[in-house]
């Protein structure tokens, strides 16, 4: 039985999935005429390194491999109509395999034929040789076997009729009582709680865990992600799909891309280590201001957080915004990003006065900021930060286990969270409809007690708890930073 990390470091060891260093013979820049070629990883990983994904580039001449099942594919043709978004780039010149199956049904695999140039050199292939991989592998084959994949369409028909149920409420309360505080502050709350909930319901349909249909699951994400809550679906799947792929790896997943307001791992603090207070005095820095001081800021900026996302959907909409891989945006989710802002703000004009308008806008975002993010800080922040280095030394489903959080399941706790407190079961099977992840939860937690691999659950203050425990401490590291910084230039004049 393989002995497998129990803390949440990333584990120190070099499987068949990682790199093998075999030589330096020079990766061809073309698929050869003359039939499939023989790869070696390394190549494949230097060469990624050599020639990285530009996002403006007119042309690219350069090749962009991807391993997938010890196959090696030229992606660059699929890379700008990739529908999973930019989350393809995570694996260039890597095994992208368990990440591939994890994200697509079997049929998709048919699409790669047509970018298939060659293959695994002997020595590079995969071997069958992680038993915990496997045994997850496995276990997708047996949950899919038991119907543990085919959702319950009465389930979400129940949820999108809660959605119903909680904006109807909240336009009633500013219609029926426009002059009440009361029922503005109500109000305010109940459809920041609706959002919330689309937000949820949105993320079922757009990992494609309800209809086989892909575009009947994205037409919903317009309905519900677009119309009602306002995010651009596009926007969410090359955000939210990186992560997946690279969960809480510095530099790669954008959830914790959060500098300058938070920092969630040593990595992030390069730029505290020759800056003293004297300089930020002079000249403020944002992140200076905020890093020390982020556990007591940290839900003042859950508050503004929905603002935030929903400004950064309205423009990713448009020509605006620079795209990783520039994929065109339909024009029905362009008018359902646009017929939120009419009927949103249309309600506001019929039911209030200016001023309590603007008071009503900023209560419903704060009040969904603090609902959407108070989960999301649960499902991660807190928990291993990996370096690039030792991403690509774990493989998918460890990395994906080392890094999330858990939250003890109840019927409150798992419409509020929208499922989302099943993380590490979500991470594994993302395509699984919620519904059934409290039926693999034990199963999942056993494996891991037999290979040693650290499962994290917790309630949902202790989580919180460790969160703002976790900010607290690179708060205080930052702060110690900026004073050694301080203390090493008095010496140095």
């Amino acid at each position: 039985m393989s002995s497998r990390p129990s803390t949440a470091a990333a584990p120190k060891r070099t499987d068949s999935t990682s790199p093998v260093r075999t030589g330096s013979a020079r990766v061809s820049s073309r698929p050869s005429t003359a039939g499939p070629q023989k790869f070696k990883r390394a190549d494949l990983a230097a060469h990624a390194k050599a020639h990285p994904w530009v996002a403006d580039a007119t042309s690219r001449d350069e090749p962009v491999y991807m391993v997938i099942h010890n196959k090696v594919y030229d992606i660059k043709d699929l890379v700008p109509e990739h529908p999973g978004g930019a989350v393809i780039l995570t694996h260039i010149g890597r095994d992208g395999s368990d990440a591939f199956d994890a994200f697509h049904p079997e049929t998709t695999a048919g699409v790669l034929a047509d970018f298939y140039i060659g293959d695994l050199v002997q020595e590079d292939l995969v071997l069958k040789d992680d038993e915990f991989a496997e045994r997850i592998r496995k276990l997708k084959e047996e949950f899919e076997a038991k119907g543990l994949y085919k959702s319950q369409k009465w389930f979400f028909a129940l949820q999108f009729a809660v959605i119903l149920a909680l904006i109807s409420t909240a336009i009633y309360l500013i219609a029926a009582y426009p002059s009440s505080n009361v029922a503005l502050v109500v109000s305010a709350a109940v459809m920041g709680l609706c959002w919330q909930q689309c937000g949820w319901l949105s993320h079922d349909f757009l990992h494609h865990a309800v209809f086989a249909n892909r575009d009947h699951n994205n037409l919903v994400g317009y309905v519900v992600g677009g119309i009602f809550q306002g995010f651009s679906v596009h926007w969410w799947k090359d955000k939210h799909n990186t992560h997946h792929a690279q969960p809480n790896v510095h530099g790669e997943d954008p959830d914790i891309d959060t500098m300058p307001l938070l920092a969630w791992s040593e990595h992030a603090l390069e730029l505290f280590s020759d800056v003293s207070d004297s300089d930020v005095a002079q000249n403020p820095s944002i992140a200076h201001l905020m890093v020390p001081r982020q556990a007591l800021l940290y839900f003042p900026i859950l508050a503004v957080a929905r603002v935030s996302w929903a400004i950064q959907s309205a423009l990713y909409v448009t020509p605006l915004w620079k795209k990783v891989v520039d994929t065109p945006i339909p024009a029905l989710e362009q008018l359902s990003v646009a017929l939120h802002w009419v009927w949103y703000f249309g309600v506001m004009a019929v039911c209030l006065s200016p001023l309590r308008a603007v008071a009503y806008f900023a209560l419903s975002q704060a009040f969904c900021g603090l609902f959407l993010a108070t989960v999301f800080s649960l499902n991660h922040n807190g928990m291993a930060i990996l370096s690039q280095d030792e991403a690509d030394r774990t493989d998918f489903y460890t990395k994906q286990i080392l890094t999330g959080r858990d939250v003890h399941p109840s019927m409150i706790m798992n419409w509020f969270c929208g499922g989302l407190n099943f993380q590490i079961e979500h991470h594994l099977f993302p395509m699984m409809p919620r519904h059934s992840y409290s039926a693999i939860k034990p199963v999942i937690e056993e494996l891991c007690r037999e290979y040693q691999v650290s499962h994290h659950s917790t309630g949902f203050w202790e989580g919180t708890g460790e969160v703002l425990a976790r900010l607290k401490v690179i708060g205080d590291l930052a702060a110690d930073k900026m004073e050694e910084a301080k203390k090493s230039k008095v010496k140095s004049e």
